[in-house]
C-alpha cells in the first residue's frame, strides 16, 4: 500500500472512531448515560383551593385554575355526567392538585355537601370518579322545658356543636311532627311544658349535619304525657301500644299559630257589626305563611269565594270536607279536580275578602253539617300490624330506656 493510501485509511478510521465510538470502550460509555431515579414519590405537592363566586359558571373557576380551553371543556362534559351544571350554587369547593413542577394531578369538585368528583388527567380529556364524602353517626338525647315556645326552648339548649339548621329544622320538626295531631303547637302549650327526645344524626367531617331523625320522643302538655316511637318497617311514629299517631286530619292547617277566633254559633262579626255564626276556626299569622291540606283529598273549589276571598275547598273520604278563605294567593297546580294529600301547601295566608287582617279562616263539614276540628273526635290511622307488633314492642323498650337516662344525661352524646 502506498504511503498516501495509509495515511488516508488512518485517517478515516479515526474520523469513524470520533463518530462511533471506540468498540472496546462502548459497554463502559453506555452504563455511564444508564438514568438515575432520584425520587420514587412526588417529592412536593401543591394544593389549590377555589370556590364557585356569586354569578359565575364553573367554566370560570377552572380557567382561572390556569387549565387550558380544550382542557375546561373537556373537564366540564365530563362533570355533566354527575352533576347538573347549570344547579350548582355559589360557594361549591374545587381543589386542584399539582407537582412542584406545575404538572396537574387532579381536580375535585364537591358537586353537593355529600358527593365529590375527581377528575384526573387522561391524554387529551379526563377520567371521573363519583365518591361520598365520610360521616360518622351518633345518638344524642336531649331535654328541656317550655317557658314560651318550642323554638326558643330548643334554640336555648347547651349544644355547641349542632348549628341553628339543626337545631330548627330538624329537632323542631323533630319533635313537632310525631304530636301535630295531637296538640296544637300555637295554642295548646303552656310554660312548664316538657320535652325529650333521642335522635339519630349523621355528622360530616366538617361538623354540619347530614341527617337527622328522632328516633323517640316524649312531650308532657299540660300534665299529659304523649309518647310516640320510629318502628323503621314501617316508618311511622306510633304511641306506646302501637297505636298510629296519626290522624286522618291534621289538628291544624297552620304552623306556629294563634287562635283569633273559634268556632261558634253566634259571635259578633268585628267587621259586619252583626251576630252571626262562626263556622270554623281562625288562626292568625303573618301574610304568606303557608296553609296545608289537614287531610288527603280532592280540590272542589279554588279561586275567588264571595266574602271568602281567595279560598280552596277540598272533599275527603267519609263525607267531610275543608275549607280554607283569605287567602293572599292559591299555590301552583290547585285547582278543582286535582288531588292532594296531608299537609300539603295549597295557599298562603293573607287577608282577602271579608277580612279585618291577615289570618286562615277553616272550616270542617261532615255529610254537609259544619262541625268543630278542634273538639270533634276524629279518626286515626292504621296501628303496627300484629304480626309486627312483637318487633316494634322490643324497639320500644330499647328506647324507652334512652328517654329516661338521667337528667345529667341530656344534652350528651348517649354511650
Amino acid at each position: 500500500m502506498s504511503k498516501g493510501l495509509l495515511a488516508f485509511a488512518v485517517l478515516v478510521t479515526a474520523g469513524l472512531t470520533l463518530i462511533l465510538g471506540n468498540p472496546a470502550n462502548s459497554q463502559r460509555r453506555s452504563a455511564d448515560l444508564d438514568p438515575i431515579v432520584i425520587s420514587k414519590g412526588q417529592t412536593e405537592v401543591v394544593s389549590l383551593a377555589d370556590t364557585l363566586k356569586s354569578g359565575e359558571v364553573l367554566a370560570t373557576v377552572l380557567a382561572r385554575q390556569s387549565l387550558s380551553p380544550p382542557q375546561v371543556a373537556e373537564a366540564v362534559s365530563v362533570l355533566s355526567d354527575y352533576a347538573d351544571l347549570r344547579r350548582l350554587r355559589a360557594g361549591l369547593q374545587l381543589q386542584v392538585r399539582r407537582t412542584a413542577w406545575d404538572s396537574l394531578l387532579d381536580i375535585t369538585i364537591r358537586i353537593d355537601p355529600d358527593h365529590e368528583v375527581r377528575l384526573t388527567p387522561d391524554g387529551p380529556g379526563w377520567l371521573g370518579e363519583l365518591s361520598a364524602l365520610a360521616f360518622t353517626v351518633d345518638t344524642v338525647l336531649i331535654a328541656g322545658h317550655i317557658e314560651s315556645s318550642l323554638y326558643n326552648s330548643i334554640m336555648a339548649l347547651p349544644l355547641p356543636s349542632i348549628g341553628a339548621e339543626e337545631r330548627i329544622e330538624r329537632l323542631m320538626w323533630g319533635i313537632y311532627g310525631p304530636f301535630q295531631w295531637a296538640i296544637d303547637f300555637g295554642i295548646d302549650i303552656r310554660e312548664g311544658d316538657s320535652y325529650r327526645a333521642v335522635y339519630e344524626r349523621h355528622v360530616r367531617a366538617d361538623g354540619s349535619v347530614r341527617q337527622a331523625r328522632v328516633l323517640a320522643a316524649q312531650f308532657i302538655n299540660r300534665g299529659k304525657t304523649h309518647r310516640a316511637f320510629w318502628f323503621n318497617p314501617r316508618e311511622e311514629y306510633y304511641d306506646d301500644e302501637g297505636g298510629s299517631m296519626k290522624r286522618v286530619f291534621l289538628k291544624a292547617p297552620v304552623d306556629f299559630r294563634r287562635i283569633s277566633s273559634r268556632f261558634s254559633r253566634n259571635r259578633h262579626h268585628p267587621k259586619l257589626g252583626i251576630n252571626r255564626a262562626h263556622l270554623g276556626t281562625d288562626y292568625a299569622a303573618a301574610t304568606g305563611t303557608s296553609v296545608y291540606s289537614t287531610a288527603n283529598g280532592t280540590v272542589t273549589r279554588a279561586g275567588w269565594w264571595g266574602g271568602f276571598g281567595r279560598a280552596i275547598e277540598v272533599r275527603h273520604a267519609n263525607g267531610y270536607r275543608t275549607r280554607y278563605a283569605h287567602l293572599s294567593a292559591i299555590a301552583s297546580g290547585i285547582k278543582e279536580g286535582v288531588r292532594v294529600k296531608q299537609a300539603q301547601v295549597i295557599g298562603r295566608v293573607g287577608s282577602s275578602g271579608v277580612a279585618t287582617g291577615p289570618h286562615l279562616h277553616y272550616e270542617m263539614l261532615r255529610n254537609g253539617k259544619a262541625i268543630d276540628p278542634r273538639t270533634v273526635n276524629l279518626p286515626s290511622g292504621n296501628p303496627v300490624p300484629q304480626s309486627e307488633l312483637a318487633s316494634f314492642l322490643s324497639t320500644r323498650e330499647r328506647l324507652s330506656a334512652m328517654l329516661e337516662r338521667d337528667r345529667e344525661a341530656a344534652n350528651r352524646v348517649v354511650d
